[in-house]
Formats: C-alpha cells, sequence, structure tokens
C-alpha cells in the first residue's frame, strides 16, 4: 500500500500534462508562436536571471544553513 502512495505525485502531474496537451490540440494553441513572441522571451528572460542570480544561491545557502544546525 505505500508503495501506491509513494507514485501518486508523479501520476498527478503525468495526468496533468496529458490533459493539458490535449486542452492545447483542442484550441488549436501554438507553442511555437506563444514561445518565439519577444515580449515572452524578454519576460522568460526576466526569470531565468530571477532564478539563477537570487532564488537559486538562497536556496543553496537555506540548505547549508539548515544541514549545518544538525552537525
Amino acid at each position: 500500500m505505500k508503495k501506491i502512495l509513494d507514485n501518486r505525485g508523479f501520476t498527478e502531474i503525468f495526468f496533468i500534462v496529458i490533459v493539458g496537451v490535449i486542452a492545447m490540440a483542442y484550441f488549436n494553441i501554438d507553442l511555437r508562436a506563444i514561445f518565439s513572441d519577444p515580449l515572452m522571451q524578454k519576460i522568460f528572460g526576466i526569470i531565468k536571471g530571477a532564478w539563477f542570480n537570487y532564488l537559486l544561491p538562497l536556496g543553496g545557502y537555506l540548505k547549508v544553513s539548515i544541514l549545518g544546525l544538525f552537525n
């Protein structure tokens, strides 16, 4: 029983991805057109910069700090 509950998150993510792909196909949404838009590229650049410059180092610092409490 424990083994089935461990895979629950993966199954939910897989199901959501499948439903999303079917919905995009039904509504004729072209992802290449969306991602090639200059505004979207700028937004993704800002998100990528924030992730690599601020959030990733903060996560590393918090990991080292929290693990340092137990050593």
